[in-house]
């Protein structure tokens, strides 16, 4: 009988070795587990950033294209052979001998909405000097630009000598 008894002893005693051993093994790759996505949490966060970025971008670019559509139903074309940049002087122009003439003396009110061809628009403002400048810039694709101020009949004419002196 104590053979038997130290035999189901020795079963038990390895039984329980077993669960213990199964447990500290499945805890164990719990611990890996958790370490594993605690190391790539970064990655993961950086990948989040990212999507949210490019869809915020993206917002915004259909909001821009559908502001720059709406302000080309109304804006004054700029003859201009280079898009319209941030910054760019407002000053009325016009074509004299074929090339592009910038009268300094009339400057673009304060608020008017300029465009180009380029698919570009934006607003005139005034400096602290009071000179005026394009800002807040929207952009369209420019056949569509370009379509919408030709149904209008103001689709500026490309000047033969586009750089010309401009006069005093």
């Amino acid at each position: 009988m104590p053979n038997l008894l130290m035999s189901w002893a020795l079963k038990k005693e390895k039984f329980v070795f077993k669960k213990n051993a199964a447990t500290y093994l499945l805890a164990a790759q719990f611990g890996a587990l958790g370490f594993g996505y605690i190391l790539r949490s970064p990655d993961l966060q950086a990948t989040a950033e990212r999507q949210t970025n490019i869809r915020n971008e993206q917002k915004e670019s259909a909001f821009d294209r559908q502001e720059a559509i709406s302000r080309a139903q109304t804006c004054i074309p700029l003859m201009s052979e280079m898009p319209i940049t941030d910054g760019i002087a407002a000053y009325f122009s016009s074509v004299e001998g074929g090339r592009i003439v910038i009268h300094k003396n009339r400057p673009m009110p304060s608020g008017t909405i300029v465009c180009d061809a380029f698919g570009i628009t934006g607003v005139v403002a005034l400096d602290a000097e009071g000179t005026p400048f394009v800002t807040d810039l929207r952009r369209m694709p420019p056949e569509e630009m370009q379509e919408i101020l030709s149904s209008r009949g103001v689709m500026p004419t490309q000047a033969t000598h586009p750089f010309a002196n401009i006069p005093k």
